[in-house]
């Protein structure tokens, strides 16, 4: 990975405004201080790293990295559970990706098609029963991709692609629910949706779910829902509500071409640049991109508490980094103070806090080895620290008090430094 040194305009500008900070309260200085700095040349932050990455290495265009930013994109145009019902604010599955929620002879459909992108979430109103797994090897679609929820619970699937055409996506709509439906062609019904007329659907009769499909411009629409009771019209009902929230956002969302795919910025606003990377360069995923709080709710097993979090408090665009840390923007300083507040609010237990840092609170991880709590930052870690300066909130992980302590010292400072490099 090539070095670089950007921004080289603003140096010489921030560099009286750096010495106040790193000099502290404390200290006597020609210039205006700033009240209350913390200097973070004291701050225990091991050996990661406090500059931005974007000062550290440079982000080299490719299509396979283009692809996750692409997906991260589309995954901020897909619903939420409160897009459709505050109801719904458990998610059972979110990612990249059709897996087992497009039934397998509907495969090579896509293929034929030539399917760019996807994204798929699955939401209900009840928690993901983590001990009943159900083998799918029949090549029905899962949209909890063996795992079952309570049959109490009402559940819906939503799973938008893209193709690199009106036409391709309007096949492929079509071939999804012929294939789908000739799983099963002695049981299955055909259903009309009235407000959605080209919509194709189906159900079986006495069993609590159905599938619809819609076509819009390059876009292809796979909702599947599923209701405690094997009623026609409520099921129709919820489907419709469904494209009814899902419909617009996918309008405002142009589909992407390849050639910009290629080309997108991996840092459009200025968020991975401020989030603790512990690595030496750029490297896309579903867990490194920028996501609108829409999209970030995706990565949460419980989204209504966060929603309240993100919504008092202005937050309007999230990061997070592999192994590095989950990073919120809200509105204002004072409005960060308040969403890291609540943030720890989440999580009862408390742990020591970093030495010299009062921005900072620690706790204990109430569900260490879930790869859903949320991505990026805390994969399998046991304790997580919070951390906020100016508009910012951080959370970092590590699998010991003293590791998590330290990225907490190490994002503190980041984000001191990025506020002037």
């Amino acid at each position: 990975m090539k070095k670089i040194n950007r921004r080289r305009a603003v140096f010489a500008a921030a560099a009286t405004s750096f010495a106040v900070l790193l000099a502290g309260c404390g200290s006597t200085v020609s210039g205006s201080s700033a009240a209350g700095e913390i200097d973070i040349r004291t701050l225990a932050v091991g050996n990661y790293p406090t500059t931005p990455l974007d000062l550290r290495a440079t982000y080299e265009h490719s299509s396979h990295d283009g692809a996750y930013i692409a997906a991260a994109r589309l995954a901020d145009a897909v619903v939420s559970g409160a897009d459709v019902d505050p109801s719904f604010s458990y998610t059972a599955l979110a990612r990249s990706g059709t897996g087992y929620v497009i039934a397998a002879a509907a495969k090579p459909v896509l293929d034929a098609n030539h399917l760019m992108l996807s994204y798929s979430t699955t939401v209900s109103d009840q928690p993901r029963l983590e001990t009943l797994y159900i083998d799918h090897s029949s090549g029905n679609s899962s949209p909890l991709e063996g795992w079952e929820n309570d049959p109490a619970a009402t559940t819906f699937n939503v799973t938008v692609m893209q193709f690199p055409g009106e036409q391709q996506a309007q096949a492929a709509a079509e071939g999804i629910e012929s294939a789908d439906f000739g799983v099963a062609p002695a049981d299955n019904a055909r259903v009309s949706l009235d407000k959605y007329p080209a919509a194709k659907a189906h159900w079986r009769p006495g069993i609590p779910s159905m599938a619809a499909t819609l076509s819009r411009g390059q876009y292809a629409i796979n909702v599947f829902v599923r209701t405690p009771k094997a009623e026609i019209d409520g099921l129709k009902s919820l489907a419709t509500k469904i494209f009814d929230a899902q419909l617009p956002l996918l309008d405002k969302t142009p589909p992407l071409s390849r050639r910009d795919i290629l080309y997108l910025d991996y840092d459009p606003a200025d968020m991975l640049r401020r989030t603790l990377h512990p690595g030496d360069y750029p490297k896309p995923s579903e867990d490194e991109v920028t996501r609108t709080p829409r999209g970030f709710l995706h990565t949460l097993d419980e989204q209504a508490p966060w929603k309240r979090l993100l919504d008092d408090n202005g937050v309007d665009m999230t990061s997070s980094t592999t192994k590095g840390a989950l990073l919120l923007r809200a509105r204002d300083p004072k409005s960060a103070v308040d969403l890291w507040s609540g943030i720890k609010g989440l999580i009862k237990d408390s742990a020591e806090a970093p030495p010299g840092l009062s921005a900072a609170t620690c706790a204990q991880n109430p569900k260490p080895n879930r790869a859903s709590f949320p991505q990026g930052w805390d994969f399998s870690d046991r304790y997580v620290c919070t951390v906020y300066y100016d508009r910012y909130v951080a959370r970092v992980g590590g699998p010991q008090l003293l590791d998590a302590q330290q990225r907490a010292a190490a994002q503190y400072a980041l984000l001191a430094k990025a506020q002037y490099l």
